[in-house]
């Protein structure tokens, strides 16, 4: 076991006696995952109102929020893919959830852009760009999302037929 992995089942207490019991186990999983996802929602919400509430001192809290939420994300990514479950197989993105999210994410990058824009971003040529970057950089992310689905499919569709 990885001295990552290590870490990760200590930071869960994973080898604690309570997760011997599966209802037990089970239920925890789940109001685990219902806490993490009240979390991101929390970080969200904040994240989007800060900037415009609290100005440049709220911009600043919304980045590291956002920086937290991102540092959770990859530690559960990691952990599920080293257990060899793939979230990115099963993910769907049209979903209401999934679309308020990154509705609400998106209003938190542009108002934590507004408010700590440097010199350059003066002219609202670099806030095009800016803003066509991320579209784009956006756009990209879900289609690698989406190429991973598909060649997952087609693996498990030729490993069947073996």
């Amino acid at each position: 076991m990885s001295t990552m992995m290590k870490a990760m089942r200590f930071v869960g207490d994973l080898d604690d006696d309570f997760y011997k019991d599966e209802r037990q186990r089970d239920v925890w999983n789940e109001a685990s995952a219902v806490g993490l996802q009240s979390v991101f929602w929390a970080i969200f919400v904040s994240s989007a109102i800060l900037p415009w509430v609290a100005g440049r001192t709220g911009a600043w809290i919304s980045l590291a929020l956002l920086i937290v939420a991102l540092f959770g994300s990859l530690i559960t990514i990691i952990y599920a893919k080293r257990r060899d479950v793939d979230v990115y197989l099963l993910s769907t993105y049209g979903r209401p959830r999934v679309v308020i999210s990154i509705a609400l994410y998106l209003v938190a990058a542009v108002g934590i852009m507004a408010r700590l824009k440097f010199d350059s971003y003066e002219e609202s040529s670099t806030w095009v760009g800016a803003l066509v970057g991320g579209i784009v950089g956006g756009g990209i992310a879900i289609a690698a999302v989406k190429l991973h689905q598909q060649r997952a499919k087609r693996r498990e569709a030729a490993e069947e037929l073996l």
